[in-house]
């Protein structure tokens, strides 16, 4: 039976010294991210073939990681250590310095850089502004799918730009992440929330449903931040048209600003006031909006109460 790869950040063969014997073995190592399934961690086999078939390994586990350099070559040429909190190292030796270099980088930005999200430009749960945003977590229950390999309790998590599930005895564990420009639908009943990923998601394309009694306040803030993105675009595409007029010629709709996704989401007069965003105050936008969108999908709310964004493809 074949492992699963999709928590693989990189494998290959190196050289790695064994203590007990003092020399350098050849063997096929994996890289695996931090999952639901374990801490980011190298999986030792014997052979590539042994890997691939979920044979018999040894597991370091890497989230004890300070630090992760090259090996000067005068010990070693193409080599690489990897140190741990309780003064452990381990050196492992590469067929070339590039594939030496790759081995840090990514071990230093899945073990190091990506504690505090510095690489990945993913939120910090530390800092005070993603504290705030925190203490709106849902808990929700992921219907298992076959893009993927997590189900079960877990924490949603509705940010101005994605929507994140984290890891629900671990804040700190990010599960996954999908741009909220990149859904191409989502809806709310009593019981669960709804949506649609687009190809351009981390997981790809795929319906992804989440069992909830919060369904209706996970639609409302997922539309009030699409809604926020949409009205960015429209002003920049006002502008655009304003900057233009000087030359009398009108702007052809293909070259509009709003982006394609975003503006699947937006695109209903009847859907943009089903919310109680300042009515008064940005219905004459809103409308614009709507108006702009049309016809690229269509809101719709059914007897039972359901609530979704639906978009022709």
């Amino acid at each position: 039976m074949a492992t699963d790869t999709r928590d693989i950040v990189k494998q290959g063969y190196v050289r790695i010294c064994s203590h007990k014997i003092g020399i350098w073995q050849r063997r096929w190592i994996v890289l695996r991210q931090t999952s639901s399934k374990g801490p980011c961690r190298l999986e030792k086999y014997l052979d590539e073939k042994t890997a691939s078939c979920g044979g018999i390994f040894k597991m370091t586990a890497l989230n004890t990681v300070t630090k992760v350099c090259r090996v000067a070559t005068s010990i070693r040429k193409h080599a690489f250590s990897i140190s741990f909190q309780d003064s452990a190292t381990k050196c492992l030796s590469c067929d070339s310095d590039l594939e030496a270099d790759t081995w840090v980088k990514l071990i230093d930005q899945e073990c190091i850089s990506h504690q505090t999200g510095l690489v990945t430009s993913e939120p910090d749960v530390l800092s005070p502004g993603i504290q705030k945003e925190l203490q709106e977590q849902f808990h929700v229950y992921l219907m298992p799918n076959p893009k993927l390999d997590v189900f079960g309790e877990c924490l949603l998590q509705v940010t101005h730009e994605n929507i994140y599930l984290w890891d629900a005895t671990n804040p700190r564990i990010k599960l996954v992440m999908w741009p909220l420009t990149a859904l191409r639908r989502y809806g709310s009943d009593p019981t669960k929330f709804t949506f649609e990923a687009g190809r351009h998601c981390s997981t790809g394309e795929g319906l992804f449903g989440f069992y909830t009694l919060e369904g209706e306040k996970i639609y409302c803030k997922v539309h009030q931040a699409t809604l926020a993105i949409a009205r960015a675009h429209y002003k920049v595409k006002k502008q655009t048209e304003k900057s233009s007029a000087s030359d009398r010629e009108p702007l052809p709709i293909k070259n509009a600003t709003v982006s394609h996704t975003t503006v699947a989401m937006v695109n209903s007069c009847e859907d943009l006031f089903s919310l109680p965003v300042n009515s008064q105050t940005e219905s004459s936008e809103d409308k614009d909006i709507a108006v702009a969108c049309v016809p690229l999908a269509k809101a719709q709310e059914t007897k039972n109460g359901h609530k979704s964004l639906w978009r022709n493809i």
